[in-house]
């Protein structure tokens, strides 16, 4: 399972018409947030105006449910600083912020151009398109035709001639005063001509894989030790931490994951190989949690337990041909030295062919609910 659901509840307040006024973003204790503009306050709660589908609407918030309230940021400027983390090569972070934006405002062209750019950078080509395709069921009318000359591009890529013909065509009807975007439509049509004959496709398309070929090979040999021993090991660390992020922002201080695999494997790897194929020869993985150790032992059993499995998992598919083990860490001091203390551990039972879960510290069981892992001493 990719994502393991977590067992507490998600509260998440999406706007679909916002186009860039000012508003604050309330991030609630649970890790969820909602961002409105507020319109009252008190000592014990606050409203905030919200935008719904038929309009708007206020909703109180109880101060005992508030972590943080993040002052007000226009719409331009987190765009524009999700558009340099893109240029800056750093997709992932991209993503997350423009994803927000999206869920903001759905119709706006810059930051499903920008997104779709972020996506092709982590060569999510279907995902890119879609995006794009996305914003031409939201916007009938008054299209922007950068982005709609941007998806035709993507479908010429894609060899689909058809529709690269119809949606550029389409961009160049919008605005028919507008000569400059009439070149550029009849020079792309005639692009899409030669390359469905084939002058330019194989010249492309070789570009466009040795270009992908050494942005792997520069990627995978800039790994940051702290998160993996690999590449590969880096992302499923980022990916295990982001996961926890989603119910505990303030738990996870970091991950590492140490992978082991055939020297072939890995040289293959390095030089650019396959994703998959890297994956399927990965015969042991390791994640080490760290984690705030107050705020680990605040959390009853049953919600670290819930972790641990969530962790395992994700672990045990990406990595299919290996049993994992995730252990939990915090970093103490003893004297001047820093040392790290086991927390907990999950790992798999051959013997009861399950996911056994061990823990270091002293139980916190949620009243009324039974706990079924052990105390190692």
């Amino acid at each position: 399972m990719r994502r393991l659901a977590l067992l507490l509840a998600a509260f998440a307040v999406a706007l679909s018409g916002w186009t860039g006024a000012r508003a604050e973003t309330i991030h609630l204790k649970g890790g969820s947030k909602v961002t409105g503009k507020i319109v009252e306050q008190t000592d014990d709660a606050i409203k905030v105006e919200v935008t719904v589908q038929d309009g708007t609407a206020v909703i109180a918030i109880k101060r005992a449910r508030i972590d943080r309230i993040e002052e007000a940021t226009t719409f331009a400027d987190r765009l524009k600083a999700a558009s340099d983390f893109v240029a800056a090569g750093e997709f992932r972070k991209a993503e997350t912020e423009l994803r927000d934006l999206i869920k903001l405002d759905p119709k706006n062209a810059g930051a499903r151009r920008a997104l779709a750019d972020a996506l092709c950078g982590s060569f999510r080509y279907e995902e890119a398109t879609k995006t794009l395709e996305h914003y031409l069921l939201l916007v009938p009318t008054g299209r922007d035709t950068e982005l709609m000359l941007q998806l035709a591009q993507y479908y010429l890529e894609a060899a689909n001639y058809r529709d690269a013909r119809k949606v550029a065509r389409e961009a160049a009807d919008l605005y028919p005063e507008n000569k400059d975007l009439g070149a550029r439509v009849d020079e792309f049509l005639k692009r899409i001509e030669r390359v469905k004959a084939g002058t330019e496709q194989l010249k492309e398309r070789d570009t466009a894989e040795k270009a992908d070929l050494r942005k792997r090979k520069d990627d995978r040999a800039g790994v940051d030790k702290k998160r993996g021993n690999v590449y590969d090991a880096q992302l499923a660390a980022d990916d295990l931490l982001a996961w926890a992020a989603e119910s505990a922002p303030k738990l996870v201080l970091s991950a590492l994951v140490d992978l082991g695999a055939p020297d072939d494997a890995l040289a293959a790897y390095g030089a650019g190989g396959d994703d998959k194929m890297f994956r399927d020869k990965v015969s042991r993985a390791q994640a080490t949690i760290r984690v705030d150790e107050a705020r680990w032992l605040e959390m009853y059993d049953n919600q670290k337990a819930v972790l641990l499995y969530g962790w395992y998992y994700q672990m045990r598919d990406r990595y299919g041909k290996t049993f994992p083990t995730v252990t939990v860490v915090a970093t103490i001091k003893e004297g001047n030295q820093e040392k790290e203390k086991n927390l907990a551990r999950a790992s798999w039972d051959g013997r009861k062919d399950q996911v056994n879960i061990d823990r270091w510290t002293k139980e916190n069981r949620q009243p009324g609910r039974p706990i079924r892992t052990k105390v190692i001493k």
